[in-house]
């Protein structure tokens, strides 16, 4: 059996296609605990509507709080753990069942952002195909865990005191740390797709790139000296996170007549290391759009290295204390 774990907070928009879409699974042996973590919209109201098991917190705890509440309560030997925005296709939930059943062995495994998604505008396309690259393009042995789409053995989640209440952001990739330091594996499934509906806007986007990853993601890998070059780590993005801050330093370094050669040979180095992303781009949406993508993907590098500075900075300053 399958427990479906599905925290929300304010996710009207987009619960009830969620659940519209797991309750059209062709697999039939699974229940769903929605948790409201003290929404002021009409998320609670929602999944009365269709047979959810309801837990309502009396005040947001966040994410990781959210699940730990849910799987207190769920009686499937497997975890779902979902986000409100995700819709699965009708055969994701037998395919995870048919994976446990296949590999004794995994603890843990999660899927793939489909390259599709629901919102057209650019941020949310971009932002979106991203994701799916990064997951269609990393190794299937993962050291990490995706809590948004993935599953674990209930027996291992509960040997590990499930998520971290205090991780607000990524409380998923620290539990996937913890996972392979016991030595547990963990899948990265690429064939199990499902559609990411995120509306992404350029601020919401930045401050979820720069608060919610680069900031807690690097804090994480100082924490537990843990790096890997894979997913959102590769070597290829350390590397372009300096070549696009010397790309915006160069017209202050060099002399005038240099600014141009400099900023060329930094951008075609920009290209070179993200190279295949912009291909993928490109083949998918066109000149227009890969275009757009080099330069958001130069601003990402930015901000996201900022962020790591500023993560790297603090957790100096904590361990000289």
């Amino acid at each position: 059996m399958i427990s479906v774990v599905l925290p929300v907070f304010n996710g009207e928009r987009t619960l009830g296609s969620c659940l519209a879409c797991l309750f059209a699974s062709d697999y039939s042996d699974f229940e769903v605990i929605v948790i409201d973590d003290h929404s002021t919209d009409n998320s609670g109201a929602l999944a009365r509507l269709l047979p959810c098991r309801l837990i309502e917190l009396p005040q947001n705890l966040g994410a990781a709080a959210a699940r730990n509440a849910g799987a207190a309560v769920a009686v499937g030997s497997i975890l779902f753990f979902l986000d409100a925005d995700i819709l699965v296709r009708p055969h994701s939930l037998g395919r995870v069942a048919a994976l446990f059943a296949e590999r004794a062995e995994l603890a843990a495994l999660f899927g793939s952002f489909e390259a599709e998604t629901i919102s057209t505008d650019f941020f949310s396309q971009y932002k979106n195909l991203l994701h799916h690259y990064t997951h269609q393009t990393s190794r299937a042995e993962a050291t990490t865990f995706a809590s948004g789409f993935g599953a674990v053995r209930a027996k291992v989640f509960a040997e590990l005191n499930g998520f971290d209440p205090k991780q607000r952001f990524l409380e998923d990739v620290e539990l996937g740390y913890r996972m392979h330091a016991a030595g547990h594996r963990v899948l990265l499934d690429k064939q199990l797709q499902m559609t990411h509906c995120k509306r992404y806007t350029l601020a919401s986007l930045v401050r979820s790139d720069f608060y919610g990853r680069a900031i807690p993601w690097t804090t994480l890998m100082l924490e537990k000296r843990v790096y890997n070059n894979d997913m959102n780590t590769r070597i290829t993005n350390v590397l372009s996170v300096p070549i696009s801050a010397l790309l915006l330093a160069s017209p202050l370094a060099v002399r005038f007549h240099w600014i141009g050669i400099m900023s060329l040979l930094l951008i075609v180095l920009l290209i070179v290391l993200n190279g295949r992303f912009l291909a993928f781009l490109f083949n998918r949406r066109g000149t227009r759009f890969a275009l757009g993508a080099l330069a958001m993907t130069w601003l990402t590098y930015l901000y996201s290295g900022l962020g790591v500075l500023v993560a790297g900075v603090t957790f100096g300053r904590r361990r000289a204390v």
